[in-house]
């Protein structure tokens, strides 16, 4: 865990996100490093295992928004200050973690599937570029699919 250029403290609208990103650095001590930086605009918190079959993930805090990434392209969600999206935050984290992660890849595109902890499935699918919006007929059945490790081995 890291923290870049720390100020007096966060503001009331990072605290929470703080909160998790540290909590989960105590959790995921040995198997992940959390950075977590306090930049100008707010927070970023980065989270990459050290298992390399499973998925590294972060989200930026900009106070009143909060923008979440688990993909290469897909997996973003935007989120606001309001617990019911801070609950959400948090129970995509811990899927992430437990490797309920699976994303379909192909040219400047991805699709993320997130199993949550109450069993529904959150997706979304992302594009990059001019080449992301070019037609790609069939490419979720056709393209490479990652089914990602959890951070640690089950007990």
């Amino acid at each position: 865990m890291s923290d870049a250029n720390p100020h007096d403290g966060p503001g009331p609208a990072t605290a929470a996100t703080l909160g998790l990103a540290t909590r989960l650095a105590r959790e995921l001590a040995g198997a992940a490093e959390v950075k977590i930086e306090d930049t100008e605009w707010g927070l970023s918190v980065t989270i990459t295992p050290i298992n390399r079959s499973a998925r590294a993930f972060g989200w930026a805090d900009f106070g009143d928004e909060i923008v979440l990434q688990i993909g290469e392209y897909g997996g973003r969600w935007e989120l606001r200050q309001v617990p019911e999206d801070l609950a959400f935050l948090d129970d995509m984290a811990r899927s992430v973690v437990a490797g309920r992660v699976r994303e379909v890849l192909a040219r400047k595109r991805s699709l993320v599937e997130v199993v949550m902890p109450d069993g529904s499935v959150e997706t979304h699918t992302g594009y990059e570029g001019l080449a992301g919006c070019l037609p790609l007929p069939a490419w979720r059945r056709r393209s490479r699919s990652i089914q990602y490790a959890p951070y640690s081995p089950s007990p």
